[in-house]
């Protein structure tokens, strides 16, 4: 699935929650929830390397629960950046791309 299907598909999703539960469907909403979804993707990275004093029942749970945040996380960053008109694929390619083939400053 090409970034922007995903992206479209996200929105279906998302539109629906907010229609589901009378969430306004805005910048506020996006960029707050990514907050809370990060938190959440934090706290279940800290219980799959057992540094919480909450042990996970198995790795593979843990592994699970970590999946399903960093969904939440990536969902929310697509959301508020097509919200806001940023294309995240180009944004990226000028962002991160330009290092390729360039050998590090620190080497």
């Amino acid at each position: 699935m090409e970034i922007n299907e995903l992206t479209n598909t996200v929105k279906q999703v998302a539109e629906g929650y907010s229609k589901k539960f009378d969430v306004p469907y805005d910048g506020d909403w996006f960029l707050l929830k990514l907050q809370e979804e990060l938190g959440e993707m934090t706290q279940k990275y800290l219980i799959m390397t057992n540094r919480t004093r909450r042990k996970p029942e198995s790795e593979a749970e843990a592994r699970a629960a970590l999946a399903e945040e960093i969904a939440d996380t990536f969902s929310y960053v697509l959301l508020f950046a097509d919200h806001v008109g940023v294309d995240v694929e180009e944004a990226v390619k000028a962002k991160w791309f330009k290092y390729l083939g360039q050998e590090s400053a620190q080497s």
